[in-house]
């Protein structure tokens, strides 16, 4: 559990509440995923607390906003402990991964924030969202999502966070489309913010490759777009 203050942004920073994370997406890593660290066979970072050291809640009383992100924020115990920690005039943004729904607690807290954000990690629909957010499955979080659309505090807006990567940025209209079509607002109103994340050309051919050989997946029948920009 660690605080990362912004150097460009002063007053705001992210919470890292652990790495137990359900996903091993495409572009992360063991350092941010237990889902990772035993598809890897390598140790399982362990525990997973609910307390937070009272210096950590301090210092984060102090900052203007929070981002709590993760791993998944709805598996590691201290999120809820932070939020409930918080002041009521702070932003707060959560990163959702969409596949674990908060409790009615968490949801009570947020309605205690003026300004508290829900934002989905979606870097695609349908097949290519399950292949970069693997094993994740496409109709369950649009379930979800759609759920916590009817049933979040009427104060949280909603946003997403999309991962650009060789193989999805052929193809950000259709998640574009998407959010146009199933959750352009809030109950207030207010637009789902869309924000972006460059993930670089860290992609390989033979890593994905190795990758579908163990999912039994097929990158170039899912991403055709994308097999020329992938060496």
């Amino acid at each position: 559990m660690e605080i990362d203050e912004s150097e460009t942004n002063p007053g705001a920073a992210s919470f890292n509440p652990g790495s137990v994370c359900n996903l091993a997406c495409v572009t992360c890593g063991p350092s941010a995923s237990t889902r990772w660290q035993r598809e890897l066979g390598l140790p399982v970072t362990p525990g997973n607390p609910r307390k937070l050291d009272q210096t950590i809640i301090d210092r984060v009383r102090q900052l203007n906003g929070i981002v709590l992100g993760g791993g998944e924020p709805m598996l590691n115990l201290s999120t809820e402990t932070l939020l409930q920690n918080l002041n009521a005039d702070q932003w707060v943004s959560v990163h959702f991964n969409g596949t674990v729904l908060p409790k009615q607690s968490f949801l009570d807290k947020s309605s205690q924030i003026k300004n508290i954000k829900y934002v989905f990690s979606l870097d695609g629909i349908g097949e290519r969202f399950e292949y970069l957010r693997w094993p994740a499955q496409w109709d369950q979080v649009v379930q979800n999502v759609l759920w916590l659309f009817e049933n979040a505090p009427d104060n949280v807006e909603f946003g997403l966070n999309v991962t650009i990567s060789q193989l999805s940025q052929y193809y950000q209209d259709e998640i574009v489309d998407w959010v146009n079509q199933t959750i352009p607002h809030n109950k207030q109103g207010k637009s789902t913010h869309i924000s972006y994340n460059q993930a670089g050309n860290i992609l390989r051919q033979k890593y994905l490759d190795d990758l579908d050989k163990k999912r039994n997946l097929n990158w170039r029948k899912t991403f055709p777009l994308a097999i020329d920009s992938i060496s």
